[in-house]
């Protein structure tokens, strides 16, 4: 008899178990893996759109600045009415009632 410890007889069904809950848990990890994944790429995109958006902006308002002292930069962004976005591409065509 070989020395060592003595296996235990294996349940079928154990075993089966304990491989979908090992199979649940990869899916979890890759599905963590890949959102830190994007999720890097995604905040360094978003700030590099951003940047480019922004930049004339800032300038701008430093121009403002330069020629009026007291203007006031977070009052003015609160004061402009929020707008839905227009839809783009072609109109409908309007029906005729015949």
């Amino acid at each position: 008899m070989p020395r060592g410890r003595r296996r235990a007889p294996v349940d079928a069904n154990a075993l089966e178990a304990e491989l979908a809950q090992l199979q649940e848990r990869q899916k979890e990890l890759r599905q963590q893996i890949r959102q830190m994944r994007s999720g890097q790429n995604g905040i360094s995109k978003l700030e590099e759109k951003l940047g480019n958006q922004l930049g004339s902006a800032k300038w701008i308002v430093q121009q403002i600045k330069a020629l009026q002292p007291e203007w006031d930069e977070l009052g003015f962004y609160q004061s402009v009415q929020a707008q839905q976005p227009k839809p783009r591409g072609r109109r409908p065509r309007a029906q005729v009632d015949a």
